[in-house]
């Protein structure tokens, strides 16, 4: 039994309900598991549980979507994570071997046994901002070739002039879907990591990712793409 002060408590966000009380309360205001989804993000508030939180997500999920200006984290070599991560340490701080360690730890949902399947829409500008330096991109494009050969994963390239729609901040997000049906979306910040998106977005979210496949290339001719601008750019 909860006291009617740790309640304001909960509704002031002075405190994380225990894990039992969000399943109640997913139960009494038939919230379709927000509360339980939330949790994780609430109680950790330091960058490394962020991402604790996600991959516990992710290791759930049936399906994760993405659309990114970079290449997604999922698909990134050492080497271009480390690059990547390291422009921000100035600004954000934190200890950069670990945030790489964390961001590599992240693709062992690749391999677990239940694997999800992931699909990737890459802006095509991505291919060519150089990260790191020359031989970095070409190992990172060489790898990202290397992951669309595996089962369950693909990625399609959106080209520079390809899309009908405005791109803007909502349509990079991660979409991660789950039994029953059960969709769930983040939005990353530079300041804040992922960040759950309101629910009321996450069919607008849903469609804009939609539109972006339709819009992008097929993934053989993606591949075919990426494996010219490895030849012409980076080798």
């Amino acid at each position: 039994m909860l006291s009617a002060g740790r309640i304001a408590q909960f509704e002031r966000a002075e405190g994380v309900p225990p894990k039992d009380i969000a399943k109640l309360l997913d139960e009494v205001l038939d919230s379709g598991g927000v509360f339980t989804e939330m949790r994780p993000f609430l109680q950790r508030s330091a960058y490394v549980k962020r991402i604790e939180a996600l991959s516990d997500l992710e290791s759930d999920a049936l399906k994760i979507q993405q659309y990114a200006l970079l290449i997604p984290g999922l698909f990134q070599t050492r080497e271009y994570a480390t690059a990547l991560l390291s422009a921000g340490i100035p600004l954000y701080g934190g200890d950069l071997d670990e945030k790489v360690a964390l961001r590599m730890g992240r693709q062992a949902v690749l391999d677990s046994p239940k694997r999800p399947w992931v699909r990737a829409i890459i802006d095509e500008s991505a291919l060519y901002k150089v990260i790191g330096d020359t031989e970095v991109m070409r190992r990172q494009l060489s790898h990202l070739l290397e992951m669309c050969e595996r089962p369950r994963v693909g990625a399609q390239v959106l080209p520079r002039d390809g899309s009908s729609l405005v791109v803007t901040s909502l349509a990079q997000a991660v979409i991660w879907m789950f039994e029953g049906g059960r969709t769930v979306v983040a939005q990353e910040t530079a300041a804040d990591g992922l960040l759950i998106a309101e629910p009321a977005q996450v069919p607008l979210i849903t469609s804009i990712y939609d539109q972006l496949a339709a819009d992008s290339l097929s993934a053989d001719a993606s591949i075919t793409l990426i494996r010219k601008v490895l030849e012409e750019q980076y080798s």
